[in-house]
């Protein structure tokens, strides 16, 4: 009962951890990793790809600028960057529950990946709409 919302805890103290279960854990890791590396990727694409636009348009730098573009790129390569430290602090909490032969089920890291990338992604609608 004196769990937080959204977390729950399991305590199986008759079977420590094995090393599946550290494994898993490594791979879920990783999985956030390569999610962080996709999300600052696509933030530089987008950053660059305003650049792109302003070349193809035959202007020099000082015509059109790309700030929202930029911003955006920006925006996606932080929210990347703190995807994974996220998931580093998770990973790390994991395998000390792991070892401590608990484990809490948290749902904080999916909830703050689902929220920015919905925002970004509201926004970037909001910015297509607007300019299209």
């Amino acid at each position: 009962m004196g769990e937080p919302t959204g977390t729950t805890s399991v305590t199986s103290a008759a079977r420590p951890a094995t090393p599946t279960d550290h494994l898993a854990n490594e791979r879920t890791f990783l999985a956030w990793v390569r999610t962080s590396i996709t999300i600052m990727a696509f933030g530089f694409v987008v950053a660059k790809f305003g650049l792109l636009l302003r070349e193809l348009s035959g202007t020099s730098g000082t015509g059109a600028s790309t700030p929202i573009s930029e911003a955006t790129g920006v925006l996606l390569v932080l929210a990347g960057a703190a995807l994974l430290l996220l998931a580093f602090v998770r990973f790390r909490t994991t395998r000390d529950d792991l070892d401590a032969g608990r484990y809490r089920v948290r749902a904080g890291l999916e909830w703050a990946l689902t929220l920015t990338m919905a925002a970004i992604g509201v926004g970037l609608a909001v910015y297509l709409v607007g300019t299209g």
